[in-house]
């Protein structure tokens, strides 16, 4: 029970920021250049956080790794690796919004938009399948 809502909390933040990263890539492109820099920073913070809840469910699935042993540490395993290869997939957003350009700012926000939906979806299945293996248990 306990498991189910640390990822109930870690999956609000996400939907959170999943929802302020999507108004940024709706909203209109007419911008100055300063209104581009606070635009990128906010984005770049969402990431931010989203990766710290990442990171933080990472660190989760190595606490139980530690304990767990046979078909549940091979689960949890791939679990991280999936996470991490998320995390990854974060970082490059991250890059992807500091190196954005006045030009290019909304294919980046696209993109970025993009990114974060298939980051989300794969962490909740991630998040779905930990949750299942400790209910079996």
């Amino acid at each position: 029970m306990k498991t189910k809502i640390q990822y109930s909390k870690i999956t609000l933040k996400t939907l959170s920021i999943l929802a302020l990263i999507f108004l940024f890539a709706c909203s209109s492109g007419s911008s100055n250049e300063s209104g581009l820099e606070e635009q990128k920073e906010e984005v770049v913070e969402d990431l931010e956080k989203m990766k710290s809840s990442i990171n933080a469910a990472i660190d989760d699935i190595e606490d139980k790794l530690n304990i767990n042993e046979g078909p549940v540490e091979r689960t949890l395993e791939e679990a991280k690796a999936d996470l991490e290869m998320r995390k990854e997939e974060l970082e490059e957003a991250i890059e992807q919004t500091k190196n954005a350009t006045k030009d290019n700012w909304n294919n980046v926000k696209t993109e970025v938009n993009d990114a974060m939906s298939e980051v989300e979806k794969g962490y909740q299945e991630v998040k779905k399948d930990i949750e299942e293996l400790f209910s079996e248990s």
